[in-house]
């Protein structure tokens, strides 16, 4: 019945039946409690508001009598008026008292009945007794002579007691019943009780037979089965047999210790892999370790070349700076051989225009001396035609004349020197005027070579930075390469570490006990893995490459390696090379 159902549903059960007990023994208490409370308040009203309250008046009426006869004995031996006054006072107080409890007996039983009757009685009783108090004063201080019967006195008093008797005996009868009541309806609640406490223990013992069985029983199984694996264990069967939450939890148990077989099987194939992979990673420093020193070598090599070529860029580059500064200086003689043609080609020409005036100027004077001439001819033309008288004037005429042809002569040969000057001063100005064009060609020359050899100086300086920046980050990937050589070792000891650490592993692992086919797969996979490291400790390694003769250069280098490797600067790292087919063998893995 209890197998497939939760155990919140069975706890929602037992917990159920015990709140109806719970409510059933509420409901008996409940209900015990007000027939009690109703039995207590009818006890409480008979004895105090009802029984109590006319033994207070008939104590009251006693009173009265007693104050009254002592009020007569006063008054028969002559007593004083204060003192009879006294005694009636309280005689009305007794009275007054009683008429008190009595209303207070009758507002508790009602007005019908006994407490009817008893007040009737009362009522005539109280007036006899003020009648009496009215006859015991004298008439001047409002006292009355009206005759009160005796009789009728003793008979109020005799019915008045005859009355609380029967209301005492009726209330003494009814409480009886009352205590009857109750003695019977606690044997009655005795009964629920232990009805109810028979059907309680009965539930607890059936829920905790329920619980052991399905809930404890299955629990300690479920311990039982933790404590296997905690030891290791993992070949235990799980059962799982009921539906409710223990089987769930069987049920998560089962999948669980499933799960922990296969990843123990997991743990231990790849145990095996780890530790074949850390032989692979042992070997294959190794090999880098070796390419490592190579790669040093021929980087300490390429350092030496490097250095050979810094030398000899940084040569041409002051070979090509001292021709820029020779260049510079022909430069400047070539213009100031420039600024010396113009200023003699501006010379000759200034000459030219001096000996194209000169030549006018001699052409005035050579017309001036034929002119002179002719005046001289006819002078000497009319000194003949004078005859003696003109002798001396035809002497001087022909001396002019003289003087005239001796001026134009000369004028002439002035002319044709000054024509020859100014041929010979145009011919050099042509000359010059070539020598200013060569010059000119020369300086644009000198110019170009100047361009060029500043364009050579500076392509010299900078391959010379270029060659310093490639010494540089060859330094650089000689402190990289050795960095590398402390990572192989760092490789080679954590390879180390972890075989050690994946036989431990696997020593760990080893604790498990599983099924035959995952330890067979466990097995398989250790195979593979050992037939995979044997493919790779047989491949062969790279040679190692022939080293240049400017490899001899490189010792003082490698002898002046810092101890420690510095930091590379950002934006220098180094290429990754291009990896070949060898490379890629031992990096596969």
């Amino acid at each position: 019945m209890f197998r497939n159902t939760s155990i919140k549903i069975n706890m929602m059960l037992v917990l159920g039946l015990f709140m109806a007990l719970l409510l059933v023994a509420v409901a008996l208490g409940w209900n015990g409690m007000r027939v009690s409370g109703n039995a207590f308040d009818t006890l409480y009203s008979l004895t105090t508001r009802q029984v109590l309250p006319l033994k207070e008046v008939a104590a009251s009426v006693s009173n009265s009598h007693y104050w009254m006869e002592r009020a007569r004995r006063i008054e028969s031996e002559d007593g004083a008026l204060a003192d009879i006054r006294q005694a009636l006072d309280q005689a009305e107080t007794a009275l007054s008292q009683a008429d008190e409890r009595y209303a207070l007996f009758a507002g508790e039983a009602g007005q019908v009945g006994t407490a009817q009757a008893l007040g009737q009685v009362l009522e005539r009783h109280h007036a006899l007794m003020r009648q009496n108090a009215r006859n015991l004063l004298p008439l001047s201080s409002g006292g009355s002579d009206e005759p009160v019967s005796q009789a009728e006195l003793e008979a109020l008093l005799a019915q008045g007691g005859q009355l609380l008797r029967e209301f005492t005996d009726a209330a003494q009868a009814h409480i009886a019943q009352l205590q009857t009541q109750e003695v019977r309806r606690q044997h009655w609640a005795q009964l629920a009780v232990l009805v109810l406490m028979i059907a309680g223990l009965l539930i607890s013992v059936v829920a905790w037979q329920v619980m052991r069985r399905r809930v404890l029983r299955p629990l300690g199984e479920a311990g039982q089965l933790l404590d296997r694996v905690a030891q290791g264990d993992l070949t235990s069967r799980v059962d799982v047999r009921d539906g409710n939450e223990i089987g769930l939890l069987m049920a998560g148990l089962r999948k669980m210790q499933e799960n922990l077989s296969r990843m123990v099987l997991q743990v231990r194939r790849g145990v095996e892999e780890i530790s074949h992979g850390s032989k692979e990673i042992a070997l294959g420093n190794t090999d880098l370790s070796s390419r490592t020193e190579q790669q040093a070598a021929s980087l300490q090599e390429t350092a030496a070349s490097m250095e050979q070529l810094a030398s000899t860029v940084q040569q041409n580059a002051d070979n090509a700076r001292q021709a820029d500064h020779l260049a510079a200086g022909s430069m400047d003689v070539a213009r100031r051989g420039g600024q010396a043609v113009s200023e003699v080609i501006a010379t000759m020409t200034e000459i030219s225009s001096s000996s194209a005036k000169i030549a006018e100027i001699v052409s005035v004077i050579d017309g001036i001396a034929f002119q002179t001439n002719i005046l001289a001819l006819n002078a000497a033309v009319e000194a003949s035609r004078a005859g003696d008288q003109g002798k001396g004037f035809s002497v001087v005429a022909s001396e002019v004349r003289t003087l005239a042809q001796r001026s134009a002569q000369a004028a002439k040969e002035i002319k044709q020197l000054i024509d020859d000057s100014v041929n010979k001063v145009n011919a050099g100005s042509d000359q010059v005027g070539r020598a200013g064009d060569t010059m000119r060609e020369i300086m644009e020359s000198v110019q170009r070579v100047a361009d060029i050899m500043g364009e050579i100086s500076s392509a010299s300086q900078e391959q010379s930075l270029g060659i310093d920046q490639i010494n540089r980050a060859v330094a650089q990937m000689d402190q990289v390469t050795q960095q590398n050589a402390a990572l192989v070792e760092q490789a080679a000891a954590a390879a180390g570490s972890l075989e050690e650490q994946a036989s431990s592993l696997a020593h760990a692992v080893a604790e498990f006990k599983v099924s035959a086919s995952g330890a067979a797969r466990t097995q398989a996979g250790a195979a593979l893995a050992s037939a995979r490291l044997n493919g790779a400790a047989s491949r062969p390694r790279p040679a190692a490459p022939s080293k240049p003769a400017v490899a001899a250069a490189a010792g003082p280098r490698k002898a002046a390696r810092p101890a420690a490797t510095p930091r590379l600067e950002p934006g220098t790292a180094p290429r990754r090379p291009t990896r070949t087919a060898s490379e890629d063998d031992w990096e596969s893995f």
